[in-house]
């Protein structure tokens, strides 16, 4: 018989997986999609009902989120006729804000510890990896076909979600920061390893080292910053022997180098076919942005992408960034990205206590600079307002008696 409380610890790791995506692609999804709703539902109705006893900070960027899945609903209704409940679809994520409004009220409410909840997800985290590391070396893959679309996907170790590994990873490197622990060091970086089982992710590489590098600056002393420093600078070597002394190092350095040419005079002569898409979809988020500069066009459905598109366009506004936030919000998506920029910016400034606040900064910088090359923050709001809320959680507490009377 299943008590109270780990009933409770249950609740909260089932909204954990649906905010990180953990399913994504896999046929526990559309469960975990269901699940989500329910959730969100029951937390929008917490929220109108107690809303005053939520931080300001945590209300005004609950209700961003509402409105940019308003706008987006409005716009690609009156642009492209897409159907309310079309709408609603493509653009549930921003509806999940609900669910962090049940999370934050369950673990107030039932006085569940940061530390225990931590305990609990890298639990879950251990076991992603596991799997990961056995899809790797057995080579595991398995399709998935779109119930709306029917388009069929390949699904490998490469592309499903790191979400939640990448945030257990910043929580081990949080962890190493204060404690100076090798094991939280190498808990990290083998979490941050997960992301280049199928192949070395090049932006991913680059975010982990900068993550690194900020978390040193930041908030490392100086016997972490000594502790990190001596062994990296025998795997810099290592690497370098690596990269410029083998056909798999001098490969990887081509795929840098082919993207690079995105920033000069040589864009006709890519060969790196993931670059030159990105190139493609540029222009096309460009021209529909000078269509719709202020509110955007709005995310279209996945089962009617090709009637708003057009049947020959190849076009994920995940896959450029700030370009696709321009299309999909317009001048509006900048002004929340950069409110969201200012917010991250405040965060740093602060004296950080203790490595659960290192894991919510540290993760919503991650966020924040992926969002130059995904539109993260605004693609996955729910788990920005996450990051966010937890972090304003832990400096205005909200008490158990102004929520108790639900």
């Amino acid at each position: 018989m299943i008590n109270k409380k780990k009933w409770i610890l249950i609740i909260l790791l089932l909204i954990s997986i649906c905010v990180f995506g953990v399913f994504n692609l896999t046929p526990l999804n559309k469960i975990f999609i269901y699940l989500s709703l329910i959730f969100s539902t029951v937390g929008h109705g917490i929220f109108f009902l107690k809303r005053k006893v939520f931080p300001r900070n945590i209300r005004i960027w609950y209700y961003i989120g509402i409105s940019l899945m308003i706008i987006s609903i409005l716009t690609a209704y009156t642009y492209y006729n897409q159907s309310f409940v079309s709408g609603f679809v493509a653009n549930v994520d921003f509806y999940r804000v609900g669910s962090i409004v049940l999370f934050i009220y369950i673990l107030v409410k039932y006085r569940v510890s940061f530390p225990l909840f931590f305990s609990l997800i890298s639990k879950l985290g251990w076991i992603l990896l596991f799997l990961m590391i056995l899809m790797a070396i057995t080579g595991f893959e398995f399709i998935n076909e779109s119930e709306l679309t029917g388009k069929v996907i390949i699904v490998n170790v490469e592309i499903v979600s790191k979400n939640l590994i990448n945030f257990i990873a910043i929580f081990w490197l949080a962890k190493f920061l204060q404690l100076t622990s090798y094991k939280y060091l190498l808990y990290s970086l083998l979490f941050f390893s997960a992301n280049h089982y199928g192949e070395i992710q090049r932006f991913v590489l680059l975010v982990t080292m900068l993550i690194m590098g900020v978390g040193l600056f930041k908030y490392g002393s100086k016997k972490v910053n000594l502790k990190f420093i001596i062994p990296g600078i025998f795997t810099l070597f290592f690497i370098g022997v690596f990269l410029f002394n083998t056909s798999g190092g001098e490969s990887i350095l081509e795929r840098f180098y082919e993207a690079s040419k995105i920033f000069t005079n040589r864009e006709d002569n890519i060969n790196d076919i993931s670059t030159s898409i990105r190139i493609s979809e540029t222009e096309f988020a460009i021209e529909r942005f000078k269509l719709h500069p202020l509110f955007g066009n709005g995310y279209a459905r996945a089962s009617e992408v090709d009637k708003i598109y057009g049947e020959d366009t190849y076009f994920h506004v995940s896959d450029i960034g700030l370009f696709g936030i321009l299309y999909v919000f317009g001048i509006i998506g900048i002004i929340v990205i950069m409110g969201q920029l200012n917010l991250l910016i405040h965060f740093l400034k602060l004296r950080l206590k203790n490595y659960y606040q290192f894991t919510f900064v540290l993760s919503l910088f991650f966020m924040m600079v992926f969002t130059l090359l995904t539109g993260s923050s605004i693609n996955g709001f729910s788990t920005f307002f996450f990051y966010i809320s937890l972090m304003r959680l832990t400096y205005i507490p909200i008490k158990k008696s102004q929520i108790s009377g639900f």
